[in-house]
């Protein structure tokens, strides 16, 4: 399984995950026609990485030079660039 960012008509992009203690494990800037084309596989280097939950924060910039301003958290009301994400093996 895949861990991977959907979005479009983006000019920029960046997304990084850590794992609990604060290790950039993946980071990927790649897009292509406005949208993101690479996934987090799970790994750091080629290693599986344990069961865990991580940590994804993305910046990004629209095509009209706005930013994203994060996910809604139902539960807050708030939106963030930062989220968290569980691997399971």
């Amino acid at each position: 399984a895949f861990f991977k960012p959907k979005g479009n008509k983006l000019k920029e992009y960046q997304i990084q995950i850590f794992s609990t203690y604060g290790q950039l494990v993946w980071e990927s800037t790649k897009l292509a026609d406005g949208s993101p084309v690479e996934a987090w596989d799970g790994t750091f280097k080629g290693v599986p990485m344990p069961q865990d939950v991580y940590v994804w924060k993305i910046r990004a910039i629209f095509d009209d030079g706005t930013f994203w301003d994060g996910m809604l958290d139902e539960s807050s009301g708030k939106k963030s660039v930062i989220g968290s994400l569980i691997l399971i093996r």
